[in-house]
């Protein structure tokens, strides 16, 4: 508890809790419902709906590219202001726009602005943060963001707004407080405000030579393939076992509660005091655990503790990839990395919706044992694999943070 108060104790930290507790608010007053709006209030086909998500996810991407280097070059703050301004002004233009085209232009202005919020969020609670507390400091974040799923989706819920264009202004409102939120509560450091005139181009181009840390966004491609698999499945799925998509909802709100109620307890007892090598490794068998168990489930409940195993994983996995991004980036380049490394999740995440959906549809579908049995047998490959550069990177690991205690003011070898 000790690490818990001391982070919370650092006000800047406190404030990018905030910040990530308000973007998953209006994140998720909208994502749920967002293809349910398009298909019984607009009349959109399913693949015009594919592509509006499609796109979101694309500039996504370059966004978090971009964001990424600026935030590094400019300020993060900045980035960070304007990414929530942008995506509050996409949230308008959903409200008024009545055809197909003005969808897509106005998903493509969101995914932009999230792709600008998210890796400046993260290079920021780097900043702010020792590395030995950033995998705490993740799990925090981890928390307030499922936070922010829980009061956004319950918001949805309890007022019936899933085919409401209200939703985008509440969510447009949120986006606004966020964004005078940060410019006036969140501190500029100082170290940003000599940052563009320190780093030229050609250290950014050493980021990709960088072969650890391009190795190890390889080997987590397969982390962020089966994690992938939960929107994917969870809602096919449900459908199957129940018979309706109305309870398939409540299974993100009971995970988002597991979250934040044993978060901060797996950071203490299990992330603090294990490689996180290691918990990345354990987190990819739970979420496998997850995938193979709903197979075998036939009620909602039995569902539910399927998903539950899967989101034990995320908790192991996810904070400890972030953390080992900012364990691999060189100090001024922060934001690039983790503009890289939400590139990573996002081009996973993509190959491993495609790929899943394809799988699942050859061997049967959801109601088939087969692609489940598949799923399994994936995990174990996957854990093979996650455990060999385990063994190899974790003595890597040890060396670098032995030379860094020995050689405290030289700049760590990578």
């Amino acid at each position: 508890m000790a690490t818990a108060r001391h982070l919370l104790g650092n006000r800047t930290f406190l404030f990018l809790l905030i910040a990530a507790l308000f973007m998953h608010i209006a994140i998720f007053l909208v994502t749920p419902i967002f293809p349910i709006f398009l298909e019984k209030a607009r009349h959109l086909h399913a693949s015009q709906i594919g592509f509006i998500l499609a796109i979101a996810s694309l500039m996504y991407q370059i966004g978090s590219l971009v964001g990424g280097f600026l935030s590094d070059r400019v300020s993060r703050k900045l980035v960070m202001v304007s990414g929530a301004a942008i995506q509050a002004g996409a949230m308008f233009g959903f409200s008024v726009s009545q055809t197909f085209l003005l969808f897509m232009v106005f998903s493509a202005v969101n995914g932009s602005g999230m792709g600008l919020v998210a890796p400046a969020i993260k290079a920021k609670i780097a900043d702010v943060v020792g590395q030995e507390d950033r995998t705490t400091a993740f799990s925090w974040r981890g928390i307030a963001a499922n936070i922010g799923i829980i009061i956004g989706g319950l918001t949805i819920t309890l007022l019936a707004l899933s085919t409401n264009r209200i939703v985008f202004i509440y969510a447009a409102g949120v986006y606004i407080l966020l964004t005078f939120f940060l410019l006036f509560a969140l501190p500029k450091a100082r170290q940003e405000k000599t940052k563009k005139d320190s780093l030229s181009w050609s250290q950014y181009k050493g980021l990709l030579g960088h072969r650890s840390f391009l190795f190890f966004c390889l080997v987590s491609l397969l982390v962020w393939g089966l994690y992938a698999q939960f929107p994917l499945v969870v809602p096919l799925r449900g459908q199957h076992i129940m018979g309706t998509g109305a309870k398939v909802g409540l299974i993100w709100t009971i995970n988002s509660t597991f979250v934040v109620l044993f978060q901060g307890v797996i950071a203490r007892y299990i992330l603090e005091k294990i490689s996180p090598y290691w918990a990345m490794v354990s987190g990819t068998l739970f979420l496998g655990a997850g995938l193979f168990a709903m197979g075998f489930t036939h009620q909602f409940w039995t569902f539910s503790a399927a998903a539950v195993v899967f989101i034990i994983g995320e908790m192991l996995a996810v904070p400890v990839f972030d953390s080992l991004v900012g364990h691999f980036a060189k100090p001024p380049l922060l934001g690039a990395y983790y503009g890289i490394g939400n590139v990573v999740t996002g081009i996973s995440g993509a190959l491993g919706n495609a790929l899943g959906g394809y799988m699942i549809e050859s061997l049967g579908g959801v109601g088939s044992m087969r692609p489940w049995y598949m799923y399994g047998i994936i995990t174990l490959i996957s854990v093979a694999i996650l455990t060999a550069f385990a063994i190899y990177a974790n003595a890597r690991h040890k060396n670098k943070e032995s030379s860094s205690s020995l050689h405290p003011k030289k700049e760590r070898a990578r």
